[in-house]
């Protein structure tokens, strides 16, 4: 709050549930359009709001953006075990490997479905109670490959240095001579895509209840980004794994959701929801 004028105090209240729905419910149903409430649902609300997800309250694009601290890239980890190095290694293959996976409506389970449904020889094994379990299935040898935000490995980042796993496939171009996940998947296939991956294109937007005055919405946005370019806040983002190199302005975010609702055709999300039940 030392960024924002006056550095008001701030009382901190834990909303949990649904994925952020209830959090997000409350902000637009109960809190007062003055600039005062302010929350971080997480990482998937919006996209149940986009796609009319079960009780949902409140339009994403009606809402008071004031950032999010940048997108994530996702990647398809393997274990160096298996003799695959390259993604064209894994679609050669005429072994099945067994993908690691949270419940069938997240991208862990929805990306490598949509990758079967391309011939790709991997078996999903959903239940997994956190993406740590999924880690140690990995270690252990339980599970051969996962599909995860990047930055979930930063407390294991010994995995990645000791070989134990590598990367074949990417949604951003952050690693050198490795494909990206819009190369693999088919262009038909891509605005249902958007949907999964909104999760990482968005990051952890940061937003209020409709209707908050444009000169204290412009406040908190101004703030925000101050505190994004902060070195101290900086050093303490990276230390807990939070993305620090291209913050999103709440207006960019705005526009971004705008436009991902306009994409959510009753066709697109039809096919996001069949792949969330786990249908290929």
């Amino acid at each position: 709050m030392r960024f924002i004028p006056g550095q008001p105090r701030s009382i901190v209240q834990n909303l949990e549930g649904a994925a952020g729905i209830v959090a997000a419910n409350y902000v637009t149903t109960r809190a007062a359009p003055d600039g005062l409430t302010i929350a971080v649902p997480g990482r998937s609300w919006f996209v149940e709001g986009v796609t009319g997800g079960i009780g949902v309250r409140f339009d994403p694009t009606k809402l008071s953006y004031v950032g999010s601290p940048g997108a994530v890239n996702s990647v398809i980890y393997i274990r160096t075990e298996t003799g695959i190095k390259t993604f064209a290694d894994l679609m050669a293959s005429k072994r099945t490997f067994s993908f690691g996976a949270l419940a069938a409506n997240t991208a862990t389970a929805m990306v490598p479905t949509m990758l079967v449904r391309r011939g790709a020889p991997i078996k999903v094994i959903f239940g997994y109670g956190s993406s740590a379990r999924v880690i140690v299935a990995l270690e252990q040898g339980e599970a051969d490959g996962m599909f995860t935000v990047e930055s979930t490995f930063g407390r294991r980042k010994d995995l990645v240095d000791k070989n134990v796993i590598t990367v074949i496939l990417q949604n951003k171009p952050e690693h050198a001579n490795v494909p990206l996940l819009r190369d693999v998947i088919p262009e038909s296939e891509h605005p249902v895509l958007n949907l999964v991956m909104a999760l990482e294109s968005f990051g952890l937007p940061v937003m209020g209840p409709p209707g908050i005055p444009p000169d204290r919405l412009e406040s908190l946005r101004t703030a925000f980004m101050a505190m994004c370019n902060d070195p101290e806040y900086r050093a303490e983002a990276q230390h807990v794994d939070l993305p620090i190199g291209a913050p999103l302005s709440g207006a960019q975010v705005a526009t971004m959701m705008n436009e991902l609702k306009i994409s959510a055709t009753p066709e697109v999300v039809a096919g996001y929801k069949r792949l969330g039940a786990g249908a290929r």
